[in-house]
């Protein structure tokens, strides 16, 4: 897929859908601003529905700061697709709000997205070290592990990618819903004929722990929204699973693990609701 930007400089947009988090958004805008090496042109922040709803500080940055709201909650996904039709940069960067580049992650970003690479996606890093924290972060590095710098991959971190705007408009951005909507954004540049690449340079920290409860219900939504699976392939998973886990380094996070995969195998193998 071949792309162009304007007179061969990148203007980016970057795009944080959020709700309820209005300290992690001013540490993520300064976050923004110390590693911004020029690029920026604006940065998009979703409002999605929060309690009291978020207010920014528009001129304490050197880019353009634009705040848009949902009246209701409708999601992540749909607040960054939002976002990706308003934006007037040649590339959406899309952030959570609980994330926060490190120092370099512009640069990377400038240098990694080439014209032919429709997106690419990076490493998230934790800056929390609670059991799920852990749990979630060797699932991480086991999916990093499989993937050679630059390889066309099936994932995409919505918290941590860029995208040329034209193909996430071309894909018709991300699908509505609740689970996976990052991965389904894979499978709609691939429609389009864009590939989604592994920039491991590309990082972020991120508080990767919102409770067990979470993990739980995203694990199985996760299994309700994936093809259906005979109980003997379910199964395999789970046993497979239980194999690679770090029982004799973390036998916590291993046994969490576990049981999220338990949930999410079990969801794939009932029949569809």
């Amino acid at each position: 897929m071949s792309t162009t930007s304007p007179d061969d400089g990148k203007q980016v947009s970057v795009v944080v859908a959020t709700r309820n988090r209005p300290t992690d958004i001013d540490a993520l805008l300064t976050s923004i601003a110390a590693c911004d090496t020029g690029i920026v042109h604006e940065v998009i922040l979703v409002d999605d529905a929060s309690d009291t709803p978020l207010r920014v500080d528009e001129s304490a940055h050197r880019f353009p700061v634009r705040l848009l709201r949902h009246g209701r909650r409708r999601g992540a996904a749909v607040g960054r697709n939002l976002a990706g039709q308003e934006a007037t940069g040649d590339v959406l960067a899309f952030l959570d709000d609980d994330a926060r580049p490190l120092p370099d992650w512009f640069d990377v970003l400038d240098k990694a997205l080439t014209p032919g690479r429709a997106a690419i996606t990076g490493r998230v890093l934790p800056f929390d070290s609670s059991v799920v924290a852990r749990a979630r972060q060797y699932r991480y590095e086991v999916r990093y592990a499989q993937h050679v710098p630059g390889s066309e991959v099936t994932f995409f971190a919505g918290g941590n990618s860029a995208v040329w705007t034209e193909a996430f408009r071309a894909a018709e951005g991300f699908p509505d819903q609740v689970t996976a909507s990052d991965n389904g954004l894979v499978e709609r540049l691939s429609e389009s004929g864009g590939r989604v690449h592994f920039v491991p340079g590309l990082r972020v920290a991120h508080r990767n722990s919102k409770g067990a409860g979470i993990a739980l219900r995203e694990a199985w939504r996760a299994g309700r929204l994936a093809p259906r699976s005979a109980p003997a392939s379910a199964l395999r998973r789970f046993a497979a699973s239980a194999r690679t886990q770090p029982w004799s380094d973390d036998p916590a996070a291993a046994g969490l693990n576990l049981g999220l995969q338990a949930a999410n195998s079990l969801a794939t193998a009932l029949p569809a609701a």
